[in-house]
């Protein structure tokens, strides 16, 4: 089976080829996938990636992505779940700070590539996704955990969507 995780990062995922524009995170291949050509996929997985990318570009980057795949071929998708971070503002017990939950929001911005440019939840993963070739078959909210500078730990709201290429 061909899998690859793009936007790799530190934490790679077993089994995957990886792409990644940063070498310090050791990618089989180096480089903006834009870039990028590859054929009869069985799976792409992504992680807080497809929010960098503007509304308009995002929908090209989904049809690249379903381009590579074989027919069925399996798209793995997490983004923060802009929803979900409207409704738990302010709620600080388990859920980030404001400040955390802005970051995830707009992102890190320690670099160019850093920044957030549109915010995905539910009903348009279910509206975008068929349109440009994918069936959904699972869409879960879930939270990723991250520690503050004070050592807290806290949630931050995300959406995975796995959807195949039809």
């Amino acid at each position: 089976m061909k899998k690859i995780e793009i936007g790799s990062g530190r934490m790679p995922h077993a089994g995957y080829e990886t792409i990644d524009v940063e070498s310090y995170a050791n990618p089989t291949y180096l480089g903006d996938f834009r870039n990028m050509s590859f054929k009869d996929v069985d799976e792409i997985r992504t992680h807080h990636l497809l929010e960098h990318f503007s509304r308009k570009e995002s929908i090209e980057v989904l049809k690249l992505w379903r381009s590579w795949l074989k027919e069925g071929g399996q798209l793995i998708v997490e983004t923060p779940d802009i929803e979900e971070i409207c409704h738990v503002w302010g709620t600080i017990r388990l859920w980030g700070t404001k400040d955390l939950l802005i970051r995830h929001m707009y992102g890190s911005q320690e670099t160019d590539w850093a920044y957030h440019k549109d915010g995905w939840y539910k009903e348009k993963f279910e509206e975008i996704l068929p349109k440009v070739g994918f069936k959904i078959t699972l869409i879960k909210q879930q939270h990723s955990y991250i520690r503050a500078d004070n050592g807290a730990k806290y949630r931050l709201p995300n959406i995975l969507v796995i959807a195949n290429k039809i």
